[in-house]
């Protein structure tokens, strides 16, 4: 209202610089709402529609899912803090300073993620199903080659279709999934949960 006064008190060519200004940003105001957005790490963009490995029944089918790799500096204290995430910010992890143990020998970890049928890992929980990729996580040495050992949790966010309020987890040759309990962003359609462990991950309600 303050501003409305304002506008009424100032000159013709003050009051039309005032309405030409109110304009753009009711322009601007709508323009934001017709687009959905997600919010992330780094602001607000348009949400993109979910991108399956293979898409459920009913869903659309859209651009494959990214994978992606990065690297941890290892030191003698361990691993420096870092996040890898997937091109299309559908899956990502964060590693915590000294996360992984150092190795003789090696001097960073390499870590990768890859999107991967959920439904082909092991079957949904009973009373759940999935609302996402599954995505595998791993990280080995960069030197040696061998499994990078964990010795602080890591977060997991992954960015869920429909609705989901808890993570499963599946690891190497074990047919079956774990729970995880997750913080749920419904703005951006994410889920973060804590894993003292690596391994498949999905979203589910």
């Amino acid at each position: 209202m303050r501003s409305v006064l304002r506008l009424c008190r100032m000159s013709p060519r003050g009051l039309t610089a005032g309405v030409a200004l109110a304009v753009l940003y009711l322009v601007a105001t709508l323009g934001l709402g017709a687009h959905p957005a997600r919010l992330l790490y780094d602001g607000t963009v348009p949400m993109p529609p979910y991108q399956w490995v293979h898409p459920p029944n009913g869903a659309a089918g859209t651009a494959p899912p990214s994978s992606a790799a990065g690297t941890l500096t290892l030191g003698a204290g361990g691993s420096a803090a870092n996040e890898v995430s997937t091109d299309d910010l559908q899956a990502s992890v964060t590693f915590p300073e000294s996360a992984v143990a150092p190795h003789a020998g090696d001097s960073s970890v390499k870590v990768t993620i890859t999107p991967v049928d959920a439904a082909t890992v092991a079957r949904a929980p009973a009373g759940h199903r999935f609302d996402s990729n599954g995505y595998r996580i791993e990280a080995v040495y960069a030197t040696s080659g061998a499994p990078a050992t964990l010795v602080k949790p890591v977060d997991i966010a992954l960015t869920y279709a429909v609705h989901a309020n808890i993570v499963l987890r599946a690891q190497g040759q074990d047919k079956s999934w774990t729970i995880l309990t997750g913080t749920v962003f419904p703005a951006s359609q994410q889920i973060v949960a804590h894993s003292d462990r690596l391994g498949t991950f999905a979203a589910s309600p």
